[in-house]
């Protein structure tokens, strides 16, 4: 294991092929070459000419794979390095550029460490690429229901007695998948849960994608890539300073075949990847390699002061997982606000700051509403959001009442996923439609979470929770787009036992 930070100047052997740790960065390489006057017979089509002013000058640092820059998916010079400083901060075995989201490595992890056929266990909160994963890689899932907030209606920690229970019921599952941290914030006991898969001979993958900044510093919570988890998967973009699109999968442990995540990847990543987003990542890891740590603990201290100066609201609270037996731990980077004090939804909440006060949140709920921050937020930016809290705390009223959102049982699984593909399928109505198996999957989305999948039979609890969520503003869909009048169905299909 690599250590991180002390000695990443001189971490890690040298390999043929691949540049000093002193070698010019990607970025910098990119700026020479557009500078030195080539003529680009090659894609892309822009071919950097300055007349594509639509293109914000980014144009001049894109290329293709040319002489001097590497080839990601055979990668043995520049983006090699790269990739090993990237490894070397993260104090892991290896690590992948992603230029197509976490999205990518989730499906390309998946892929390679399971067969078809295989069992795997889910946690019922993952995001939709993980079910999408299940779906193409023919598996059987597992489901296992995190602890759940009714009274604001979102998902607690996965229990490690929990996944043990579900790999003692079904010895098949060979993977194991876990989000951590959640949308919210929530953190599972992934030291526990990694050792109960190595315990049943099962491979732990945490998808981290929020929480690429955990395990950097010492005043956030420890990341899943140093707490047993085989591959783990970080966005770059969610919190960190990096262009959207980019995030990074590390492989932990020697449990897990690098050749067969390298095959995978270039299955389900772009033969053509950017270099602009590439540079962006090995920026934002040479970033924080120099100067990185000074910008954690700013980051830090801006979030302790915002949370201390509302901790004596009442009407509008912020979440903080402390005291929770919900709650293994907390990122508390997440400003979750919660609203089930005060006469005014989540919804509301999210609009009545992007109307009166110019700030747009991540995303709302019946509920709450999130704010993230990450490392490039100024103190000015958490002084407004302050005093637009501080406004609506004084002026909205107080709620006598609290609203439950009681989250759907895990629905009775009929078909695996892919089985649905086999099946004479057709619409329903949605009032209409209980007792019937689903044939698409239907999410609360943002974070994606499914409320429903595939194969599974849809009952009225399920009507009711989708249509609370719904008239409350969150935005509910369905692969079909049909939702909320119509539902895809299995027609008149035997029941499998």
């Amino acid at each position: 294991m690599r250590k991180k930070f002390k000695n990443i100047q001189t971490s890690g052997k040298a390999v043929a092929g691949v540049k000093s740790r002193d070698a010019k960065s990607v970025a910098m390489l990119l700026r020479e070459h557009s500078q030195e006057g080539y003529i680009p017979f090659h894609m892309p089509g822009h071919k950097r000419s300055k007349d594509y002013s639509f293109l914000s000058n980014l144009q001049e640092m894109d290329i293709t794979e040319i002489e001097g820059f590497d080839n990601l998916h055979n990668c043995n010079g520049v983006l090699a390095d790269a990739q090993r400083r990237a490894a070397d901060l993260y104090g892991v075995r290896e690590s992948r550029y992603l230029t197509c989201g976490s999205t990518a490595g989730v499906l390309a992890a998946i892929r390679a460490m399971t067969s078809s056929g295989d069992g795997i266990l889910v946690a019922r909160n993952c995001h939709r690429s993980v079910y999408n994963a299940v779906e193409l890689c023919g598996l059987r899932p597992y489901y296992v229901a995190p602890a759940y907030f009714e009274e604001y209606g979102f998902y607690g920690s996965v229990m490690p007695e929990d996944i043990a229970n579900a790999l003692d019921e079904h010895p098949d599952v060979t993977l194991v998948v876990v989000t951590s941290p959640t949308y919210e914030g929530v953190i599972s006991d992934i030291k526990s849960i990694a050792a109960i898969c190595r315990s049943h001979n099962a491979k732990l993958f945490v998808d981290e994608a929020h929480g690429a900044h955990l395990g950097l510093c010492k005043k956030f919570e420890q990341s899943a890539r140093n707490l047993g988890a085989d591959v783990v998967v970080n966005s770059l973009h969610k919190t960190l300073p990096c262009l959207t699109q980019t995030a990074i999968l590390h492989i932990c442990s020697d449990n897990v075949d690098v050749n067969a995540i390298d095959r995978n990847l270039a299955v389900f990543q772009t033969s053509s990847p950017s270099y602009v987003l590439m540079a962006s990542i090995e920026g934002c890891m040479r970033f924080f390699e120099c100067d990185g740590l000074r910008e954690l603990d700013r980051w830090s201290e801006q979030v302790d002061k915002f949370r201390r100066s509302l901790s004596r609201f009442k009407r509008i609270r912020l979440f903080n997982g402390n005291g929770e037996g919900r709650v293994f731990a907390y990122d508390k980077t997440k400003l979750v606000f919660l609203t089930v004090d005060s006469a005014i939804s989540g919804i509301s909440f999210m609009r009545e700051l992007r109307g009166d006060y110019k700030i747009e949140l991540e995303m709302a709920s019946a509920n709450y509403a999130l704010a993230m921050t990450g490392a490039g937020d100024s103190l000015n930016a958490y002084l407004a959001l302050s005093e637009a809290v501080f406004a609506m705390e004084n002026s909205v009223n107080e709620r006598y009442g609290l609203v439950n959102i009681n989250n759907v049982k895990i629905p009775k699984k009929v078909f695996e996923p892919h089985e649905t593909y086999k099946l004479n399928c057709e619409f329903a109505n949605l009032d209409t439609s209980t007792g019937l198996v689903c044939a698409e999957n239907v999410w609360a989305y943002p974070p994606g979470c499914p409320i429903i999948c595939k194969g599974e039979k849809i009952s009225p609890d399920f009507i009711r929770h989708a249509m609370f969520l719904y008239e409350s503003g969150v935005s509910v869909e369905s692969e079909r787009k049909q939702f909320p009048d119509r539902i895809y169905v299995v027609a008149q299909a035997p029941e499998k036992e």
